[in-house]
């Protein structure tokens, strides 16, 4: 190679990395302008109470640009228009791609309010099971508001009455032919 020829491969090289650098630039402005403009018309429609239409802006920004935050949401629309299984599944994956989520309490708490609707609504229950808190999770009910409290309660009422009534001792039993008193 000719020592003219190295610094002419140099530039062109550079030349090229300058003019690709923009292009790729410019798709995430694309992608990230997109994103904003869904995601402002999303905020606005949320605030007026127009879930519907707030989800289908929140569901775009994040196909335009894949934000855990969008899927936050998405599940707070979701909730809001009643859509238990949706809501959940998407807190769900709103946590699991934002493990240090500030809000992940709250977003948990919510979970389980929304688990706790369903199972109260008569639906199936999917609990996430790689939760522990999830599978050791007891009843939130007092057990004197549990069916099977107040059918114990009226066994043993009823097997004392009736132990009662068949074990009493009323004296002689009385005849026709009058008592027999024997010395």
């Amino acid at each position: 190679m000719s020592a003219r020829l190295v610094p002419l491969l140099v530039a062109l090289s550079l030349g090229l990395a300058v003019l690709c650098a923009p292009q790729r630039a410019t798709a995430d402005d694309a992608a990230t302008k997109a994103a904003k403009r869904h995601f402002s018309k999303g905020e606005k429609l949320f605030a007026l109470g127009r879930f519907d239409e707030a989800l289908g802006h929140y569901e775009q920004a994040f196909e335009s640009k894949p934000l855990p935050g969008f899927l936050f949401n998405i599940a707070q629309c979701h909730r809001n228009l009643g859509n238990l299984d949706q809501a959940i599944f998407s807190y769900r994956k709103y946590l699991r791609l934002q493990p240090d989520a500030e809000n992940r309490d709250a977003v948990e708490r919510q979970i389980e309010e929304l688990e706790d609707e369903k199972e109260r609504s008569g639906g199936p229950v999917l609990r996430d099971p790689r939760d522990p808190r999830k599978r050791a999770r007891t009843s939130k009910k007092p057990i004197y508001a549990r069916w099977w409290f107040w059918g114990g309660v009226a066994a043993v009422a009823g097997a004392s009455t009736g132990t009662f009534l068949l074990t009493r001792d009323d004296g002689a039993p009385a005849t026709d032919l009058g008592n027999v008193v024997f010395d």
